[in-house]
């Protein structure tokens, strides 16, 4: 079936009696197709687009439809007013509730309702026949218990229908509910989609007003190059008073003047090249200071991770020393029930006469017992020494990590006062080629009006901090060959330490730093057998 109009139905009564159903029973059979008549009112234009639904009692909108068929048009609209007309609607289609109500809708190709027809339901054929035959017998003899029976039949269908109502209605409330949370959530859409064209709107004004400000700059950019022009032209209106001072000796006073005022702009302009080249100075300075600093944090970092990887190793290797520590406690527990028990033996001894025998046994517990004693004291000093390399290698650790951090808060502050001198460089540089001035004058000029100034021009006077800076240059990164991890800044002897502290099988060059170290030898065994 193709998608239906959404528009609203137009539920006016003179709108529903423009199409008029007619021989409409109360109940339809569902496993046959059924036919609906209707007649159209003059007033009602037919349409291709035309169709007829069956709606269930309650419908609020022409969307409510169970299932609809097309109107079959007519070659002649008029004769189409006249006649009678009809829809049929396959069983299949039929709705399978034998308990609500439904009625025929005509509605137009816009959407509108036109008519209604009376409300029917569905039943079954054999129902139908029953009731049928119920009507056509004249007598029926029944037994009082049957009478009985059927009306409390009749009573249980009577609550059931009850039932069945009231959870219609429940069911019908829960409907209107869900729609209102529908309509609630369409107005949410289009407040959303209100606010999304508002800020599309906003987003033109934005780009209107980059495309304005890109206009004035433009505009800016044509009239520095008109004052460039402007330059020029008084640059050749000054060469020209220069030729004329040669032939005017009446205003060497001006001259002077004028002379003088040169010679304190060549001195402003010596003074600014001085604080250029301090600058530049003091930025190589700066930049080589940078590049210090960042080689420095390199290998602070490569000192760092080596760190990492030797205190994982001895992580490991204390792992080890405290499973063997808890099995010399354990051990050190038997050494003192064996003292306990030559103590005991002792003590016997010293009340009785030993034999030669005893006494074997008392010497050799003793050696045993001071065997154990000094075993013991030398696993107490190797723990004892771990812990202080622990300590030593974690204290280490700290210290890089916050020399890293002091290294890292001082390249900050370069690359700040860097940024800052580049700033300051942009001005500076323009302040210089506004006052850079040709170095041979050599006639008086005579004084054309009272706020022209002599000026020259010298060639190539814009520079800039960018074309002074050193060029970087390229440190050689060296990278692992084993995990192929690159450390720039760092030595040969670093990197071989490095590589050193890889776990590499010699057969296949595989890392085998994760592996335990009796997975990596069965790993290398694999590879001889």
């Amino acid at each position: 079936m193709e998608t239906l109009t959404e528009a609203g139905a137009d539920l006016s009564p003179p709108a529903f009696s423009q199409v008029v159903f007619i021989d409409i029973p109360q109940a339809y059979p569902r496993s046959a197709p059924i036919t609906c008549r209707f007649t159209l009112n003059a007033a009602l234009q037919p349409s291709s687009r035309d169709w007829v639904g069956i709606f269930k009692v309650g419908w609020s909108s022409a969307k409510d439809y169970h299932t609809f068929v097309w109107v079959e048009p007519t070659e002649d609209p008029e004769a189409s007013q006249r006649i009678t007309r009809q829809a049929v609607f396959k069983e299949y289609y039929l709705p399978k509730d034998e308990i609500e109500f439904y009625q025929f809708c005509y509605i137009d190709s816009v959407g509108q309702v036109r008519g209604a027809s009376t409300p029917f339901c569905f039943r079954n054929q054999a129902e139908q026949n029953t009731g049928s035959l119920v009507d056509d017998e004249l007598l029926v003899i029944t037994t009082q218990d049957q009478v009985d029976q059927s009306q409390r039949e009749k009573a249980e269908m009577q609550t059931e229908l009850d039932l069945l109502r009231v959870e219609n209605d429940a069911l019908r409330s829960a409907l209107q509910k869900e729609r209102k949370e529908i309509n609630s959530s369409m107005e949410h859409d289009e407040q959303r989609v209100t606010e999304i064209t508002k800020l599309n709107r906003e987003m033109d004004q934005i780009k209107e007003h980059n495309d304005k400000l890109k206009q004035t700059l433009q505009q800016q950019l044509k009239e520095n190059d008109r004052l460039k022009e402007k330059m020029a032209t008084q640059q050749t209106e000054q060469e020209m008073l220069n030729q004329s001072l040669l032939s005017s000796k009446s205003n060497e006073d001006k001259y002077e003047r004028v002379l003088a005022k040169v010679n304190q702009l060549k001195e402003e302009r010596d003074e600014l090249r001085t604080k250029v080249d301090a600058q530049r100075d003091e930025l190589t300075k700066l930049n080589a200071k940078l590049r210090e600093q960042e080689r420095e944090l390199s290998k602070t970092n490569d000192r760092f991770q080596l760190l990492q990887v030797d205190y994982q190793s001895t992580h490991k290797e204390k792992e080890k020393l405290t499973v063997e520590l808890q099995r010399l406690q354990s051990l050190t527990c038997s050494i003192e029930e064996v003292k306990r028990e030559n103590q005991e033996l002792c003590r016997r001894l010293s009340q009785q006469e030993t034999s030669p025998q005893d006494d074997v046994k008392v010497r050799r517990a003793k050696m045993q017992v001071k065997e154990m004693s000094g075993l013991m004291a030398n696993k107490d000093i190797l723990i004892e020494d771990n812990e202080k390399r622990v300590m030593l290698w974690t204290l280490e650790k700290n210290e890089l990590v916050r020399e890293n951090e002091k290294l890292r808060g001082e390249i900050e502050k370069l690359r700040v006062v860097y940024t800052s001198l580049g700033d300051l460089g942009t001005p500076a540089a323009a302040s210089e080629s506004m006052y850079l001035q040709h170095d041979d004058i050599g006639a008086p000029v005579r004084e054309t009006s009272a706020n022209q100034n002599p000026q020259r021009h010298q060639e190539n006077i814009y520079e800039t901090l960018d074309s002074i800076r050193p060029p970087q240059e390229e440190e050689p990164v060296l990278v692992c060959r084993h995990c192929q991890e690159s450390f720039p800044g760092i030595t040969e002897n670093e990197l071989e330490q490095h590589e050193q502290s890889h776990r590499v099988c010699p057969f296949c060059t595989m890392i085998c730093d994760h592996m335990e170290q009796s997975v990596f030898e069965d790993h290398v065994y694999g590879h001889e057998l």
